[in-house]
């Protein structure tokens, strides 16, 4: 299925009205900030569940890691039952699992049953990402602006989540943090049932769409896959390859992002020490990601997606290498310009699979692109960690400036034949 242009068609047969385009986007971002929010309680309590159960760090870690496992495998189920149920249902079944298993990890008497719970939480909230990324990318018209807000609340979430659960725990303890996400999570399932649109609704902007393409001439192309689009051909194998390169930049980055910062910063501001600047610092470069999201999606609504990705793509590197190499002004500079061109990719890359899927699995698609960049892309903290140990940190951002180097080709490589496709096109 390969998606036309922004184009005004509210009253055309199979055409997404404004207002359901309006619910698509309000239930998925809802339902996108509350799996990111859910997913970041446990980090957020590590220390308060720690406590309570007289356990190391490295046994939390471990216990944790039953939670994001799941959280990245359930991905490839969830896409497959995204083709065959449609997204409102499993959307629907993510949050409404997450809402029975944050009781079930509100009651964990010791730590296997908490991690036996957490993996169950983790398969839950790991249904949602196929599901509402198929959603918004097949109904609106501005996809790029939509799944860029789409992606914002996701950031939203993560932010918000350590203060609200922290605040909660503090107020009463660990469990009714748990318990209170899961009540959230019960109404945002409640909200998607009632207001995202059935699979057979979407059914029918999907046919809308595929025949408005079908007539498109080049210039009003808003990408160029191959005629034939199946599991193995070179586009898309291109996009799983940028896609697992973004997902390690993505983790390898977060993982030692603060600890650099606060060794390599060396300067002063606000009377704040190092630790404390560097955490500010961090937090600057989570808003600058939303900043990337919105001019990503942005631009790939008005050029082709092909095009748009590549200056995120070529200066992804460039920045993560000054990263390495600088401190001090420059350093926090060229953190902040990452942030913006490393989260720009993500609604401009969901552009991408939705319109290079094979016919009728664009939700499997989705499944295996986030399956490799939160299961794959997740060993980048054991093998950036090993970096950093055996070297120093400033390397490990050095290392994730050649992976970026390695995407921005993939992607190059993309763009190339996308225009070699174009030119084959009628221009009129």
């Amino acid at each position: 299925m390969t998606i036309a242009p922004a184009i005004d068609a509210t009253h055309t047969a199979g055409a997404p009205h404004p207002t359901l385009e309006r619910r698509v986007i309000a239930s998925a971002a809802l339902a996108h900030g509350s799996t990111h929010a859910i997913e970041l309680v446990y980090a957020a309590l590590l220390v308060r569940i720690g406590l309570e159960f007289d356990a190391s760090l490295a046994v939390l870690g471990v216990v944790g890691t039953a939670g994001t496992i799941t959280f990245g495998t359930f991905a490839v189920p969830s896409g497959w039952l995204v083709d065959h149920l449609g997204p409102r249902t499993v959307m629907t079944a993510a949050m409404a699992s997450a809402a029975i298993f944050s009781m079930f990890v509100a009651v964990s008497p010791n730590l296997i049953v908490l991690a036996i719970t957490l993996s169950l939480l983790g398969a839950g909230i790991g249904l949602y990402h196929p599901a509402g990324t198929t959603m918004v990318a097949t109904v609106a018209t501005r996809r790029g602006m939509a799944l860029g807000i789409h992606s914002t609340a996701g950031i939203i979430g993560i932010a918000a989540a350590p203060a609200a659960a922290i605040g909660i725990a503090i107020a009463y303890d660990w469990r009714a943090a748990y318990i209170v996400f899961g009540i959230a999570a019960a109404v945002v399932a409640l909200f998607i049932w009632r207001l995202a649109p059935s699979r057979e609704q979407v059914a029918a902007v999907v046919a809308h769409r595929a025949q408005v393409i079908a007539s498109a001439t080049a210039p009003h192309r808003r990408t160029t896959p191959p005629a034939v689009r199946t599991w193995f051909t070179r586009p898309l194998i291109l996009i799983y390859f940028s896609a697992i390169g973004t997902g390690f930049i993505y983790r390898g980055s977060l993982t030692f992002l603060a600890l650099h910062l606060e060794r390599e910063l060396d300067i002063q501001m606000f009377g704040w020490d190092a630790e404390a600047l560097a955490g500010a610092t961090a937090s600057l470069a989570l808003l600058a990601g939303i900043i990337g999201q919105t001019t990503g999606g942005w631009l790939s609504d008005r050029i082709p997606v092909e095009r748009a990705i590549l200056p995120y793509a070529i200066l992804t590197p460039i920045f993560l290498a000054a990263m390495g190499l600088s401190g001090g002004v420059i350093l926090l500079l060229a953190t902040a310009s990452f942030a913006v061109c490393s989260w720009a990719q993500q609604p401009v890359m969901d552009g991408l699979i939705t319109d290079y899927a094979p016919d009728g699995a664009i939700g499997r698609s989705f499944g295996i692109s986030f399956t490799l960049i939160f299961g794959v892309g997740s060993i980048a903290s054991t093998f950036t960690g090993i970096i950093s140990e055996r070297w120093d940190i400033s390397v490990t951002f050095l290392t994730l400036a050649v992976c970026g180097v390695f995407v921005a080709a993939c992607l190059f490589a993309l763009a190339h034949g996308a225009e070699h496709r174009r030119r084959a096109l009628p221009s009129e």
